[in-house]
């Protein structure tokens, strides 16, 4: 198998690889649009919508048969594309194989966790697994992203790592599953409507750090798992890029880690202040997600090594 040398992958795959984690990206806030539009029996059957193909001309018919179209004429296409791609060119390259037949796995059962979720008149369970699913479904597009930009994984602490740094690798991979919790329990909050259970920020209610009221002390919970997860993250990424030793994008990608983070922080405040609109929901989504996602890039790419060759690399 004749592969290119920049990389090990064609640039199209490169390229494919790289838009699909922006398109699945854009479908999983197009999902939180929904959510805080009240939008999710909009269609209240599915596949199609209110019994026709097309939806009515009411918002939150067109609201979810958007988020439909996305996912069936978009990111599906796309996923399939990667899954034949990968069997047919790259079948030898196991860090290529793997998260692409990954991925066209969840991205059906994405697609059947969201008729039951419809079809079951949206139960808080079963919008949370079709998040849990959506965002997992991401992190395996970037780990098949990476790689094909980058280089294949090695299981192992990278050479880069000394003193202080040689923590990072494990930190961040353990900021990962800190980070997707944390995106559960926001997704908790909101399917129990306790988002508005708290009208202050940083504290609850008249000051209060610690309420009683059910819906409260799990909007509060949230709140400090938020700042825990927070300052272990940011402990995690200011090794990244603390010192000269670590690669460039290792850097790079660091400092747009605690930016982003910072940045949700403030969108989560905005949220109260706000009183709960609609948008600074949705963006509070997009932020977490962001924030997802660049870790999930910083796990990836601390462990993927650039040195190794590929199986199906040429010699030319």
């Amino acid at each position: 198998m004749e592969i290119a040398r920049r990389g090990g992958f064609h640039n199209w795959f490169r390229g494919i690889s790289a838009f699909t984690v922006l398109a699945t990206f854009a479908l999983v806030i197009l999902g939180g649009v929904v959510r805080v539009t009240e939008s999710g029996l909009g269609c209240p059957d599915w596949p199609g919508c209110d019994g026709g193909v097309f939806p009515p001309l009411e918002t939150k018919a067109i609201i979810e048969y958007s988020h439909r179209i996305t996912a069936s004429f978009l990111v599906g296409p796309l996923i399939v594309f990667l899954f034949i791609s990968a069997w047919v060119r790259y079948r030898q390259e196991r860090w290529v194989l793997v998260p692409a037949t990954v991925a066209f796995v969840l991205v059906f059962a994405q697609a059947g966790l969201g008729g039951a979720t419809v079809l079951s008149e949206l139960p808080g369970a079963t919008v949370m697994a079709h998040l849990a699913v959506g965002e997992t479904l991401v992190a395996v597009l970037v780990v098949l992203a990476v790689v094909a930009y980058r280089g294949p994984l090695a299981i192992k602490i990278p050479d880069w790592g000394i003193d202080q740094t040689r923590r990072f690798p494990r930190l961040i991979v353990i900021s990962g599953v800190a980070v997707f919790l944390l995106l559960l329990s926001g997704s908790y909050v909101t399917i129990t409507d306790a988002f508005g259970a708290c009208s202050e920020w940083p504290q609850c209610l008249k000051g209060n750090p610690f309420p009683n009221q059910h819906l409260q002390v799990i909007n509060m919970f949230h709140r400090y798992v938020a700042a825990g997860v927070g300052l272990f993250l940011l402990y995690s990424l200011h090794l990244g890029f603390r010192g000269r030793a670590q690669p460039l994008e290792i850097r790079i990608f660091s400092m747009a880690a605690v930016a982003l983070l910072v940045a949700q922080v403030l969108v989560g405040a905005g949220v109260v202040w706000a009183d709960f609109s609609q948008d600074m929901r949705a963006l509070h989504l997009a932020m977490a997600t962001s924030v997802w996602i660049a870790v999930s890039a910083l796990a990836v790419l601390t462990f993927s090594s650039p040195g190794i060759r590929w199986t199906g690399a040429s010699n030319g």
